[in-house]
């Protein structure tokens, strides 16, 4: 199967930046953030964002390809980092 490819926005120090991330059926927001984040990093979260239906957090074995066929076009992937307060 040819992966899709989805956009997640991540911060970083200077803003935000887009990556690419190729997804299938059987790949997970954890897929994702492993994809996204480098190890090491703070714990983060991958949120989606949709104008109409506001701001839902993944849950590790949600699959983003089926919330984007769920939610449309207009949704977005958002990974934001947790202050744990350390």
């Amino acid at each position: 199967m040819i992966p899709m490819i989805v956009r997640v926005w991540c911060e970083s120090g200077a803003g935000w930046s887009s990556t690419p991330v190729p997804v299938t059926p059987h790949t997970t927001s954890r897929d994702v953030l492993d994809c996204c984040r480098e190890p090491g990093d703070e714990p983060c979260l991958l949120l989606s964002v949709h104008p109409d239906l506001g701001v839902h957090v993944l849950r590790d074995s949600e699959l983003p390809l089926e919330l984007a066929a769920a939610l449309g076009p207009d949704v977005q992937f958002v990974l934001k980092y947790i202050d744990t307060g350390e």
